[in-house]
């Protein structure tokens, strides 16, 4: 597994994969920059908790942005075997087929986990360069930048499966777009769809999401991993 996994993030080392990676939290971030910008006097007035407000502002955005970057992120990494028709290449080493499958799914997660890092730093320096001070609840905002990416699990696990099977990107990455821009209006969905499952629901307990999309994400990587075994892939 080791061989693989240092060869994946080799084959990522490109500039533009961590663009991407930068370029999400960047976005919600300058999203709220601007909110603030334009309506500071208003939210000012409307929204007296000024942390909660901000975490709030930045949730609404946080879903969409992350279901976009694990359709392209994972898009993108199954590309790089098919644009070099490389995969027969690849099975034909001495690897198991479920460590390769794998292997990219933990590459792609570590960007992911690298952007909810990075949202979680933005939301701090954005709320401080605003001035709302230093007197704000750290676990709110953890939970803000990280509870999302553990409730996104099954989304994940489901781009790159279908990423990697499909050689023609297009079905995947249709998908996944409108997934994502299904989560911007999926608060009155059903609870089963796992689009739904990164919204941050105020006053609403996230972890039983969050509990369900690392328990869905893994039996999707998993029923990916014996497809994956038994599949020919050109």
């Amino acid at each position: 597994m080791l061989p693989i996994l240092q060869a994946d993030l080799l084959k990522v080392r490109r500039k533009w994969f961590w663009l991407l990676v930068f370029l999400g939290p960047f976005g919600v971030i300058a999203l709220q920059m601007v909110n603030y910008g334009v309506r500071y006097e208003w939210i000012m007035q409307r929204y007296p908790d000024r942390w909660g407000s901000l975490i709030q502002f930045v949730n609404m955005f946080v879903c969409p942005a992350l279901l976009l970057g694990m359709t392209i992120l994972a898009s993108q990494i199954a590309s790089i075997e098919h644009k070099q028709t490389s995969w027969k290449q690849l099975l034909a080493l001495p690897v198991k087929r479920k460590d390769v499958l794998i292997s990219k799914f933990i590459v792609t997660a570590f960007m992911i986990g690298i952007s909810s890092i990075l949202l979680f730093i933005g939301t701090i320096a954005l709320g401080i360069g605003l001035g709302f001070g230093w007197d704000f609840s750290m676990i709110a905002i953890l939970e803000n930048s990280f509870y999302p990416f553990f409730a996104g699990m099954p989304v994940l696990a489901l781009q790159l499966w279908m990423s990697i099977v499909a050689k023609n990107q297009a079905g995947p990455l249709a998908i996944g777009i409108f997934g994502a821009v299904f989560s911007t209006y999926a608060y009155k969905a059903p609870d089963w769809l796992i689009w739904k499952w990164p919204l941050m629901f105020p006053g609403k307990d996230p972890l039983p999401f969050v509990g369900l999309g690392l328990l869905v994400g893994l039996l999707i990587i998993t029923v990916g991993v014996f497809d994956f075994k038994r599949r020919d892939i050109a």
